[in-house]
């Protein structure tokens, strides 16, 4: 299993590292660190009339050198001989995307920069969950879990919950994760037998539990979460229409949910 957890060596970063160094050993699996360094506006400024400057350009040079030792540094403390480490330059997201099709999961801290990116899942991290094929566990600041041992596979019964449930059977299959799979039935009055027996039908007995309530999935599943203990909850992403950003359950918890939101993309 290789996991891959970009950083930007924030509080919200360092959380999402102590989940996929759990995971990968949990999964027996490597772990690969990345830190995308964006280029700084003035240092640009300073390269490109450096053009024209031997002197500016060789201090330009070494500056760009020290950085990059710096966070070379940073990296290697960070991955203490216990996972690969590189650097880039460039833009995150741009840089990433290609980057996550050679790893089997994603682990990384979720927040934005602005109120914009809170709306639109997050930042960088909520922008490539929509972009890739590879499935992305995210983190936010809130995280109350330091470990993960047990998946919530939240199930509508849809072809994108079900790639999710196979997903995560993978993931028990290759080490020690205990799973419960839920359904929450929206509304009052609703049949909880019928539910109830279509998870055990999907479950085939692989799952540690079994959980059908009634109530908005927003609050339902993450107090399901909570209540069997689940450190993260699994939901499968329906493939993305054009010009629909915002729209899915899915979608929504990822945006409200303290919870780790591991997301598996449709296929």
């Amino acid at each position: 299993m290789r996991v891959l957890h970009p950083t930007d060596f924030s509080h919200t970063a360092e959380l999402a590292f102590a989940l996929a160094l759990d995971l990968s050993e949990r999964l027996e699996g490597c772990l690969h660190l990345v830190h995308v360094q964006q280029p700084d506006p003035e240092v640009g400024l300073r390269a490109r009339l450096a053009s024209i400057d031997a002197g500016l350009r060789r201090r330009v040079e070494d500056e760009r050198r020290t950085q990059a030792a710096r966070q070379r540094k940073r990296l290697r403390d960070l991955a203490d001989g216990r996972a690969s480490f590189e650097l880039f330059w460039g833009e995150p997201l741009k840089t990433l995307i290609p980057l996550v099709s050679a790893f089997d999961l994603v682990v990384m801290g979720a927040h934005g920069h602005s109120s914009l990116d809170d709306a639109f899942l997050g930042g960088i991290a909520g922008r490539l969950v929509r972009r890739t094929a590879t499935p992305v566990l995210t983190v936010r600041e809130q995280c109350p879990v330091d470990g993960v041992r047990r998946l919530l596979v939240a199930t509508d019964f849809s072809e994108a919950s079900l790639g999710a449930w196979d997903f995560a059977l993978r993931l028990a299959e290759r080490g020690t994760l205990k799973l419960v799979l839920a359904h929450a039935v929206v509304g009052d009055g609703g049949d909880l037998e019928g539910p109830r027996s279509r998870l055990e039908t999907l479950a085939a007995g692989r799952a540690e539990r079994l959980a059908v309530r009634q109530g908005n999935p927003l609050s339902v599943l993450p107090a399901i979460a909570q209540d069997l203990r689940a450190d993260a909850i699994v939901v499968g992403l329906p493939p993305q229409r054009p010009g629909l950003i915002l729209g899915s359950s899915a979608d929504a918890l990822l945006r409200s949910s303290t919870m780790p939101i591991l997301s598996v993309p449709s296929r």
